[in-house]
């Protein structure tokens, strides 16, 4: 049964569906190692964002973009239209920066805490409730 359970959870990363799906459990009972996974997943995919920030400000001189931007201008693959394992993310352009936030798509279920990230490139996180992390949020590193 572990190496099942195992097996659903790769299953989950590379697809998105839920393991509740896979093993009968009730979605409120989602498996603390898909929670832990989608957060990881959700952590990689923030860093992604920045890296095409980056690059986007040093070749335009300056400028940052949306994530639908950064996925039109090709900086940033598109593999779930702005969602991927069970987050939602998003970007948004301020003056001199970008504010990029990852929340779970259904709280205790897909994810437990919420992300954020801007250009200064320092990760912040915490459980939310479901709602977006902050700037004073604590860092992670």
């Amino acid at each position: 049964m572990k190496r099942f359970i195992l097996i659903a959870t790769i299953v989950m990363l590379f697809t998105g569906c839920s393991t509740s799906k896979l093993t009968g459990n009730n979605a409120s009972e989602q498996l603390p190692q898909v929670i832990a996974a989608n957060e990881m997943a959700a952590l990689v995919r923030l860093r992604s964002i920045v890296t095409a920030e980056m690059s986007l400000q040093f070749e335009s001189g300056g400028k940052y973009a949306t994530l639908e931007e950064l996925m039109e201008k090709g900086t940033l693959p598109n593999p779930s239209q702005g969602k991927l394992t069970g987050y939602r993310f998003d970007v948004k352009v301020k003056p001199n920066g970008f504010e990029a936030t990852a929340v779970p798509e259904k709280f205790a279920v897909t994810g437990k805490r919420s992300f954020y990230v801007d250009e200064s490139r320092v990760m912040h996180g915490a459980d939310k409730g479901g709602l977006p992390a902050s700037a004073s949020d604590p860092t992670i590193q």
